[in-house]
């Protein structure tokens, strides 16, 4: 890990040790605002709100129950961050500081991805600190504005995460899931891959294709069964037919129809609530053996 981020070692979980002069005066900053007036002002009101009540005897302590201390389950940072966020929605700016300190660590890894270097600590030449320093620039403001306006509603999950993707996906552009990531081992496990990576049957990378696997992974993120994700993969992204699963698994065709049913059902459960549809609002879950998607 480098020395630019965040220790994950339990006795320095809170404490940042930068080395580039960019974030030491990032961390001088952070220190002294977090012993000022506008935090303790901050912390006096949100004592008022019973998300946060007990986490407000510092900034330090409430930056670690929002995540920064990994024991922390990611669900608990969650409800704690997303209250945060609220009262940033409603111009809270001290509190959109803290949430910005705590994206920063990954706000650090993506500048220096972006900027050519895989770690921060080995930027010393002037160019190469520049270049890092410049992205991490527009990164933080975009993070900012992304605080500002986090739609809590669609987004209730992972908020940390989505946070600095959003950030990412302002200052860089958005690359779609299929872009992003090699073959989807849990969710396809039985699809041959090429070279890079990535699927080699089935249909290509971009549109449905990667629209469909976006709403199987966040199925996979809500708790659905594996074998529910495998089973709308192989008749959705590999283009298999229910008469070839159902050769493979050795059932019938209605079978596979039951168990493809059970499936949709599943995923619609667990992808609805995340996705706070409005009345009138739909959600595309793959349904294999017709067109890509089913409103729910």
């Amino acid at each position: 890990m480098s020395n630019d981020t965040y220790s994950d070692s339990d006795g320095e979980r809170r404490r940042f040790v930068p080395r580039t002069a960019g974030l030491r005066r990032w961390q001088r900053d952070w220190e002294r605002w977090s012993a000022g007036v506008e935090v303790t002002e901050g912390l006096r009101r949100w004592s008022l709100d019973p998300v946060l009540a007990a986490h407000c005897g510092s900034a330090v302590g409430l930056l670690a129950a929002c995540g920064r201390d990994r024991a922390v389950a990611v669900a608990v940072a969650d409800r704690r961050l997303a209250a945060l966020i609220g009262h940033a929605r409603a111009g809270d700016r001290a509190a959109a500081r803290v949430v910005l300190e705590r994206v920063m660590p990954a706000l650090t890894v993506r500048a220096a991805e972006r900027a050519g270097h895989a770690d921060p600590a080995a930027m010393t030449g002037a160019g190469g600190g520049s270049a890092f320093g410049e992205v991490l620039v527009e990164l933080v403001g975009a993070a900012w504005l992304v605080i500002c306006t986090f739609p809590l509603d669609r987004r209730p999950r992972k908020i940390a995460a989505n946070v600095v993707r959003d950030a990412v996906y302002r200052v860089f552009g958005y690359r779609p899931r299929m872009d992003r990531c090699t073959v989807y081992l849990d969710l396809l496990p039985e699809v041959p891959a090429g070279l890079d990576g990535r699927p080699v049957a089935g249909r290509g990378r971009g549109g449905a294709s990667a629209e469909l696997l976006d709403v199987l992974v966040e199925g996979r993120d809500g708790g659905v069964e594996p074998a529910h994700l495998r089973l709308l993969a192989e008749l959705t992204l590999t283009g298999r037919s229910q008469a070839q699963v159902a050769a493979r698994v050795g059932i019938t065709d209605r079978g596979v129809r039951l168990r493809r049913d059970a499936a949709v059902r599943a995923v619609r459960a667990a992808v609805l609530p995340a996705a706070g549809s409005a009345p009138g609002e739909s959600v595309a879950v793959p349904v294999p053996g017709g067109s890509a998607g089913v409103a729910a």
